[in-house]
Parts: structure tokens; sequence; C-alpha cells
């Protein structure tokens, strides 16, 4: 405090370790100013850092508009804890991981992930109510209910049909234009049955699945549609149906300059007979666009099952290791992220910022661009809302 850090009246350089290193550099005057100011500035870091709150995941609470990462206050005091709103944070950017152990799990290839899914299936209540609700009502009537439960939902916030707001608003009718995507979903078959599946996708949906037939139709409207630029192909996990490999290779063949996307859960490269499903994407250059809603363990494995983080990251290194997701190669592999709960996701570019930031830092994992999206009230997460009361508070 008594002493002028430009002066002669400072004590001498070795006591004064900025000083010193000043004097080792031989720096001027208003160098030595230079790096005074940022050892302050690095020494107020430290002792931010060491008090700054823990920016892992912290609880959350619903409300009619959006969460927050406050305590509970007295708007919902009335609505109960349940396990996606207590343990799953809307704030995810936000989240820091700690250094964790090697992620380069081999051994995990050829194992498996369908024998542990059905065994989750069969101790989830919440599940087993849905099944129940399906066997009793049939498919169809489900879905009517949930369209007229989302009407619902819309008349009570009052918000207009999307045909009677085109009307009001003066909108020309629409027309369709040229395709220039081809979607398809070739089967609803997975190794995975996640909490927010729109399609429902599980182990046990083995008769939904697309035939050589339907695929064989799929390559003639492609080779008879040249607007088509981009062939989509999801599931369930599309991997898994037999037809898969065919598709993309037939399509590879027909249009060398189309962009082939596997819609892909990471999970299933380990499968037992994918083993070389990596080196197959590489070959006919299909790009890769894998969900991944968090790149926290915790958040993972309570949507999509337990050990799938840890797969998801092995497989997503397996990729890395083949060239995907890295500048110059060619191979895109892009990650999707949808929240845990019933909230909107974060602005996608500041959030993939973080995914890239802790992906790279702490697994290594380098990746090419990041999707956010936002989950559809319909079949599990439908139910999902449904039994909360959430239903209109979502859909405003």
């Amino acid at each position: 405090r008594d002493v002028d850090p430009l002066g002669d009246t400072e004590p001498p350089p070795h006591q004064v370790p900025w000083k010193a290193m000043a004097s080792n550099m031989g720096c001027d005057k208003s160098s030595r100013l230079g790096i005074l100011l940022l050892s302050i500035v690095l020494l107020d870091l430290k002792i931010s850092a060491a008090f700054a709150p823990s920016t892992t995941c912290s609880p959350c609470r619903y409300s009619s508009r959006a969460f927050s990462t406050t305590d509970k206050t007295s708007s919902d005091q009335s609505r109960p804890d349940l396990p996606d709103y207590g343990k799953t944070p809307v704030d995810i950017e936000k989240i820091r991981l700690e250094k964790a152990k090697p992620w380069r799990r081999k051994d995990l290839f050829g194992n498996t992930l369908v024998e542990q899914t059905l065994s989750e299936l069969e101790n989830d209540a919440e599940f087993q109510a849905t099944t129940k609700r399906y066997e009793e009502m049939g498919a169809e009537k489900v879905s009517k209910e949930e369209r007229a439960i989302r009407r619902r939902a819309l008349n009570d916030i009052g918000t207009p049909s999307f045909l009677g707001l085109l009307k009001d608003r003066g909108v020309p009718a629409l027309t369709r234009k040229a395709p220039t995507v081809f979607q398809i979903n070739i089967g609803l078959f997975c190794n995975q049955a996640c909490a927010h599946c729109h399609v429902e996708s599980s182990p046990l949906k083995t008769q939904e699945q697309m035939t050589a037939k339907t695929a064989a139709q799929c390559l003639e409207l492609l080779k008879d549609t040249p607007s088509i630029t981009t062939l989509d192909i999801t599931g369930g996990a599309p991997e898994l149906n037999e037809n898969f490999r065919y598709l993309v290779r037939m399509a590879r063949t027909m249009r060398p300059d189309l962009e082939i996307i596997d819609r892909c859960n990471l999970t299933v490269l380990q499968e037992p007979g994918q083993e070389d499903l990596v080196d197959f994407l590489k070959d006919n250059h299909v790009r890769i666009i894998a969900s991944l809603p968090c790149y926290s363990e915790e958040n993972v494995d309570r949507q999509r099952g337990n050990g799938v983080f840890e797969r998801s990251i092995a497989a997503l290194l397996a990729l890395n290791e083949a060239g995907y997701g890295k500048s110059g190669s060619g191979l895109g592999l892009d990650l999707v992220y949808n929240p845990l709960g019933a909230f909107l996701p974060p602005e996608q570019g500041k959030l993939e910022v973080q995914y890239k930031k802790q992906l790279d830092e702490n697994f290594g994992i380098l990746f090419n661009s990041l999707f956010t999206i936002t989950n559809m009230p319909i079949k599990r997460f439908a139910d999902f809302l449904h039994r909360r009361g959430g239903v209109k508070e979502k859909m405003d």
C-alpha cells in the first residue's frame, strides 16, 4: 500500500513476484505496469473462483412460462416434486463437469443394450400405465385423445388454429414446392426407450419395421425426383432395420452427390453385428446427426436409460477416430439437444459453444454443429405432461 510500484522505493525485485518477472524480461516502466495489472486480474479471478457458487446441475422448479434455478416459491408449493423437474436444469449451458475417468470403452462394442432397456421398462410405472392405456383404447383413440387435449390447452390460452391464424392474417393459401429433403422413418425398433420419444420406439417394437419392398419404392421415388438433395433416415434406431445398409448403399450409388443423413442414437454402434457400422457410414460418406441431450452423465441417463451416457461418449470417440467431426475430413458429425423437462431449449449458438468446450476439455470429443429442438407434446412426452397437469403451460 505504501510502495510506488513503478518508483524506486519498492522492495528488491526478488521480493515482488511481478517485479522479478519484469526485471528478468528487461521490461520498462510501462510494460511493468501492464504485468502488474495482469497479475491483479489473475489474482482476482482466482479469488472469485474460490468463492463462486457451484454451477453443477441445480434443481429447477416449474412455472407457467419458464423454469428457474431459484428456491421454491409460494406459486409452486402445491405442485408435487416430480423427478424430471427436481433434477434437470434449465440453464444447461451453465453446467460444468469435473475431469472424468477414461471413456475409451472398446469393451462396450459388441454388447447389447436391449436386455437392460427391457428390464428398465418392466420396472417403469409410467411406461406400464401407458402400455395398459394403449391395450384398452387402441393407438388410434389414444392419438385422438392427445389431439383433443392439445386443442383444449390452446383454446384455454386463446390460441387460434394454424389455418385460422393464416386466414386472419391474410396469408394466401399454402402451396407445395418441389421437395428437397426426403426423410423416411424405417422402423420403430430401438435398443433404447427414451422418456421423451415422440414415436414411442423401444426394443418391443419388433413389428413396426420398413420392409424391403417399401425400401425399394423409396429408392424408386428418389431416382424419379431430381429435386431431392438430401436423404434423411431416422427411426427408432434406423441402423437396426435390416434394410438400412441396402438403402444407404443404393442411394449412394444412384446419387453420388446426395447428402445422406443417419439420425443416430450413438449406442447402436455397440450393438452386436454393428461393430463395422462406423466404417460403413464413413465409406458411404453418411452425415451423422446424433442425440446427446446433455454433456452431463446424470441428465443423459435420466432421459435415455442407465449407462447410455458412457456408451454415447465411447461411440463419439470412435467416430472421431474415424475422422467424423474433424475439420477437413468431409465427415459431418452434429449433435442434438432437447430439453429434459417441460421447458424450451436455450439459445442454440450459446449452448453450442458450451457443448464444444465441455466435450473437448473433458473427453477430447469434436463435432461440427449443435441443434436444439423442442419436445413436441405427443406420445411419451404428452403422457409425461398430462400426468403432471402441464400440457396447458407447455403449449403456452
